[in-house]
């Protein structure tokens, strides 16, 4: 993670005036930043999570005032190129993306499957999933999920057999409701369904892919902020994780192990 926030800065770096936006670093001296967050487990729920902590944390830091805009995942990119909203949370970073907004990652997370186990009882990787007849899994619209996912979920696409929700935790609602017979998903997201004890089915969750932890990125539009604002606030975040701080606030929802991994820390 440490190494991908060292490209990271370079790139931006390389595109960033010596001296620039001394009276406004981050971008927000004149308006709110209006930010985008999607239901998304502990990261954001009902108005809660990860997300809001650590922006109330960076408002401490920056002074800057940010207002929480829910917003379905279906709508976050496009909100974001209009301007309608400055800022999203938990975004991943595309190419076709980058003419409209900056990329600033802030936490990595593996995407596991989840299966009917009632339906699929021998199902144990994509591959086999795949020969399941016309087994059905969900996908988030707007959503990226790593390559390697992304080429299998193409893949059944083509065949009909993927069917779309605006937010990842909508697709586990999907399975647990029986509308679909797998999702793909991470702890994060999955377990704040099977705490409350809304799991009508046996799921099985298969660690599945060869690939390595997905990077998590705060998204900034460009129309908002620019490459000076972006480089400051990639200061910050990396700030965060050499002090331990962002680790901090997700342990206070997952376990210690679980907010190391996330921030690309090995475990204790």
């Amino acid at each position: 993670m440490r190494l991908i926030f060292f490209y990271v800065a370079i790139w931006i770096a390389s595109s960033v005036p010596a001296l620039a936006n001394e009276l406004d670093p981050y971008g927000c001296k004149n308006n709110p930043v209006r930010v985008g967050m999607t239901n998304a487990g502990i990261m954001y729920h009902n108005g809660q999570g990860a997300d809001q902590d650590l922006f109330a944390l960076l408002s401490d830091i920056t002074h800057c005032t940010f207002i929480t805009v829910p917003i379905a995942r279906n709508d976050a990119f496009d909100m974001v190129e209009r301007g309608e909203i400055d800022l999203f949370t938990s975004a991943h970073r595309e190419p076709h993306r980058e003419s409209f907004a900056w990329f600033i990652p802030y936490f990595e997370i593996n995407f596991l499957l989840l299966v009917n186990a009632d339906r699929l009882p021998n199902v144990a990787d994509m591959e086999e999933f795949k020969l399941a007849g016309d087994a059905t899994i969900a996908r988030t619209t707007g959503g990226g999920y790593s390559s390697y996912f992304n080429y299998q979920l193409s893949e059944l696409e083509s065949l009909g057999r993927v069917q779309f929700y605006d937010d990842y935790a909508e697709t586990v609602t999907a399975l647990l409701n029986g509308q679909v017979d797998a999702t793909l998903s991470v702890p994060q997201i999955y377990r704040l369904f099977f705490s409350k004890g809304e799991a009508p089915i046996p799921i099985r969750i298969l660690d599945v892919s060869p690939a390595p932890p997905t990077t998590v990125s705060l998204m900034l539009g460009k129309q908002r902020f620019s490459a000076s604002h972006a480089a400051n606030w990639l200061r910050i975040i990396e700030e965060l994780h050499l002090n331990g701080q962002l680790e901090s606030l997700l342990a206070r929802y997952v376990s210690t192990n679980e907010a190391a991994a996330m921030v690309g820390v090995s475990s204790r």
